[in-house]
């Protein structure tokens, strides 16, 4: 009998270790359908797990830095050792609709050859890329750097580089991929390519050093070929948000498709959002071996979300530099129905001024039927937005503040016109460049009272005051608000407080309908006007008056 009870007992004892050795089945395993487990794997890893945030069917952990060369499209976790990150896209790429979403987190050991221990970042160099490139992310796949227990917690815990080879870093297919917690350097094409819908790419970092406190060269001057975050044609409904990009001589971010959303982003500058500047600058010179900030972003299609409704939605751009005669601007737009909202341009993300070192806005493609709003633009190299294009129809601006302490710049090489706070090139259509703005008639104490533009009838316009200062620079240092002209064009409006002696009005109108502008749509805002000043006099009769420039 007691034996027998001893044979029960070492029965038990070793169904409790093999029951405990398959729990601890490390997430290199997808799902019992493409291998054939032991059932209480799969109880480990049921649909709808999750790991912090991530919900996934699916979980793939990579335990490694290695890179084989020898690897290609075939090896992967589930028969080969260790897990590594081109082994984890491996075995995720084909998996069927019911193992996923499939994540790919990490749990790379500090005894790993590839670990940084000053910075507590693990760093992956792609050796294998000068053959095979990283195969895609194919659809409802989730790789998050920052599920790397340990580490650092200012910057990305996982850095990829690509190790300087001509290939994209990822590409997204097949919707619904997320990227997140990743730092991603050195690949001569986009860092990474959206090519499907409904994907997110969040808080990584793209063309910076290991730190963080320069570009990814090591150099302040020296940018990376390739691109960041490039958008393909027709990928729609995408989410890029908090990441930082500098350093490219390509776009740091290109959006195409439709109804994508790109904000909170920080362009040009290193990961603390600061620029490094030359001794004696207390801004970007844009000339000489400089901070090569590189270039920021490029819109098109339709419909997209560049910023967002509130101000820490917006994207920060500054530092936007390279080392030609031909600066590109911080943001050029083509397309229709773009939403630009509480994008700031030229302060980098302390509030310092450091400017760009080409244009603000680039409307010279023709954009329409867009909202322009609540965008702080400073110290651009050249205009702060730019209007040049027979197709510009239909775009509102509102309240986007423009700060420049010196004159606006002459023409530039060929074109025939000179740079200014917004300015309009040839190509605008005739009646939006000799439409005339609202003006101001009287300017009493706080009281302000005006009519329609000479020569330009608005009845029922929406009219906009922007306090100015009157140095002889163009700008719109803050907005003072809105009224409604009535049905003959006729308004006033109440200010806060009485004008100081040095400063002034200017107005934009915002027509509400498509005849008061010939042929051009409802919602079409104007230039800004002149500059409505009052003087005061104080002889034995107290004159006021309004004077303009």
């Amino acid at each position: 009998m007691t034996k027998i009870f001893s044979i029960i007992l070492i029965a038990l004892a070793i169904l409790s270790f093999s029951s405990l050795a398959v729990a601890q089945v490390p997430e290199v395993h997808a799902s019992g359908a493409t291998m054939n487990l032991d059932v209480s794997v799969q109880s480990d890893h049921s649909a709808l797990a999750t790991h912090a945030d991530i919900t996934a069917t699916t979980w793939i952990t990579v335990n490694s830095t290695m890179d084989d060369f020898n690897d290609g499209n075939s090896k992967t976790c589930l028969n080969d050792s260790p897990c590594t990150l081109r082994r984890a896209i491996n075995q995720a790429y084909p998996l069927t609709a019911p193992d996923r979403p499939v994540a790919i987190i990490f749990d790379i050991p500090i005894t790993d050859t590839g670990y940084l221990p000053a910075l507590g970042a693990w760093k992956i160099t792609l050796t294998g890329t000068t053959a095979h490139a990283l195969r895609e992310l194919n659809g409802q796949t989730i790789l998050d750097g920052s599920t790397q227990p340990g580490g650092r917690s200012d910057g990305p815990k996982i850095i990829v580089n690509g190790d300087g080879h001509k290939n994209y870093g990822l590409i997204l297919r097949n919707d619904q991929n997320e990227v997140r917690g990743i730092a991603m350097q050195d690949f001569l094409e986009a860092h990474i390519s959206i090519s499907s819908d409904s994907n997110k790419v969040e808080d990584c970092w793209f063309g910076l050093s290991d730190d963080g406190t320069t570009l990814s060269s090591g150099s302040d001057t020296d940018p990376e070929g390739g691109g960041g975050i490039s958008f393909a044609a027709g990928s729609d409904n995408n989410e890029v948000l908090n990441n930082v990009l500098a350093g490219f001589y390509q776009v740091a971010i290109a959006v195409r498709g439709d109804g994508n959303k790109v904000s909170a982003n920080w362009i040009g500058m290193r990961a603390d959002g600061t620029v490094p500047l030359p001794g004696g600058y207390d801004q970007h010179p844009c000339e000489g071996a400089s901070w090569t900030g590189g270039v920021a972003m490029t819109v098109s299609d339709n419909n997209n979300t560049i910023g967002g409704s509130m101000p820490g939605d917006g994207n920060i751009m500054a530092g936007l530099y390279l080392q030609t005669t031909d600066q590109s601007p911080a943001m050029d737009v083509i397309g229709s129905g773009h939403v630009i909202e509480n994008n700031v341009i030229g302060l980098d993300a302390q509030d310092t001024v450091v400017g760009v070192c080409g244009r603000g806005l680039d409307f010279g493609g023709g954009p329409h039927g867009m909202l322009v709003r609540d965008n702080t633009i400073v110290e651009t190299g050249l205009s702060a937005i730019l209007m040049n294009s027979s197709s510009l129809n239909g775009n509102t601006l509102r309240s986007n503040i423009i700060r420049r302490a010196t004159e606006w710049p002459p023409a530039q090489g060929m074109n025939p016109f000179p740079e200014d706070a917004i300015a309009y090139g040839p190509f605008v259509p005739d009646a939006l460049r000799t439409f005339t703005p609202a003006q101001v008639t009287e300017i009493s104490g706080t009281v302000i009272q005006g009519t329609s533009g000479a020569g330009s009838p608005c009845p029922t316009c929406t009219v906009e005051l922007f306090l100015d200062d009157k140095d002889s620079v163009t700008e719109a240092l803050r907005s003072l608000g809105v009224v409604t002209a009535d049905a003959n064009g006729d308004w006033s409006f109440t200010l806060t407080a009485s004008l100081e002696s040095g400063q002034g009005l200017r107005t934009m109108s915002t027509v509400p309908d498509s005849f008061t502008i010939i042929g051009l749509d409802a919602g079409t805002t104007s230039n800004l006007s002149v500059l409505y000043a009052r003087y005061e006099a104080f002889l034995p009769l107290v004159t006021r008056e309004v004077t303009t420039k």
